[in-house]
């Protein structure tokens, strides 16, 4: 039996995938840094919240994660290469020798390759949160220091990594992610139920919440800008300096999903399923296309305005909509097609009843 959805985390996983398809379409400026101050922490706060670690297997939650991981990244980075061969083409830029081959390599070590880069660094923290729960038998507090531990590992390394160096799969992102998914399965643990009750229960209180803390982290992200004139990224020296970047993607993370707990919404809540084809897809085809090919005359006029121009604010916002609208159409295409799982998608039942009627 499938769990049942928790709506007002589905609206949180869409609207912070809008977040990024947007920012990823304009330029520097306060909201960018804003954004971006949590925008990838808060994905791996989202799945510590719905991470179910109880009275499984490591087998079981292994195959489990394989599945929703790891054949997704696999399947659309595949995808993701032709896609990429067909717009160079579609927009006369050259296509270099061998590009095909080490995009395949690129893509099955996956080193930052396409915006599904950190679905592997999902599936290694799902599996240290799950080993640490059994190593700590189900407490808290001692999960909590391990992850703490995790982390100390990933600043040591990115101290002694001169130049960024990814590990494969990004398990050096892991090290940083661990402590976002501790933090979302920490919210939700029975044990702090009394606290989450108390912040989600009534949608006013949660928004209120949740605008309280993203102004908080408003001013901060502003503040570490300033002085590193650079933005949060999951991997890296640029958590730099790390007493205050980590907080505050933690504050900001929480922030967001409360204000979507203010706003829950089942019509919010429903196009969360294209997210896994929003992903790679938006920068890779979209983007380029409308840039390129359905509106390059308003592109020409726009790119070179500042990002608070209200044309280039209106570009941005067509352009996002645009992104979501096509790669629905993609997502419900592979949805229904027999490749249905690398968009963590059920095989349509019709495969199911002409299997049947050919037995």
């Amino acid at each position: 039996m499938k769990p049942k959805r928790i709506e007002y985390i589905d609206v949180a996983k869409f609207l912070a995938m809008i977040l990024v398809v947007f920012t990823h379409g304009i330029k520097e400026c306060n909201f960018v840094t804003l954004v971006f101050s949590f925008h990838l922490p808060v994905f791996f706060v989202l799945n510590g919240m719905t991470l179910k670690v109880e009275n499984q297997t490591f087998g079981d939650f292994l195959v489990k994660k394989l599945k929703r991981y790891i054949i997704p990244m696999f399947g659309l980075g595949f995808i993701c290469i032709f896609l990429e061969v067909f717009i160079k083409w579609l927009i006369n830029l050259p296509i270099p020798d061998n590009f095909v081959l080490n995009s395949f390599i690129a893509t099955i070590n996956q080193f930052r390759k396409f915006a599904i880069w950190f679905l592997p660094v999902l599936f290694f923290t799902d599996l240290i949160l799950f080993g640490f729960h059994k190593l700590a038998k189900g407490r808290l507090s001692i999960m909590g220091i391990l992850s703490l531990l995790v982390l100390g590992l990933g600043i040591i390394y990115n101290k002694l990594t001169k130049v960024p160096t990814p590990m494969v799969w990004n398990f050096d992102t892991a090290l940083f992610g661990t402590i976002f998914t501790y933090t979302g399965f920490a919210f939700r643990h029975k044990s702090l139920s009394g606290f989450y009750n108390l912040v989600t229960k009534n949608r006013i209180v949660a928004f209120l919440i949740g605008a309280a803390l993203m102004t908080a982290t408003y001013f901060i992200s502003q503040y570490v800008y300033g002085i590193t004139h650079r933005h949060l990224e999951m991997f890296f020296s640029i958590y730099a300096p790390y007493h205050i970047v980590l907080p505050n993607a933690i504050i900001g993370s929480l922030g967001f999903i409360l204000i979507c707990r203010g706003i829950t919404n089942p019509i919010l809540a429903k196009p969360v399923e294209i997210n896994l084809a929003l992903l790679p897809f938006h920068q890779v085809l979209a983007f380029p296309l409308f840039r390129y090919k359905i509106c390059p005359g308003w592109w020409m006029q726009v790119q070179a305005l500042p990002a608070s121009d209200m044309q280039f604010i209106l570009f941005a916002i067509a352009m996002t909509i645009f992104s979501i609208a096509l790669i629905a159409i993609i997502h419900l295409a592979i949805k229904y097609s027999p490749f249905s799982l690398i968009v963590n998608q059920p095989l349509a039942s019709f495969y199911h009843q002409r299997t049947s009627r050919q037995a």
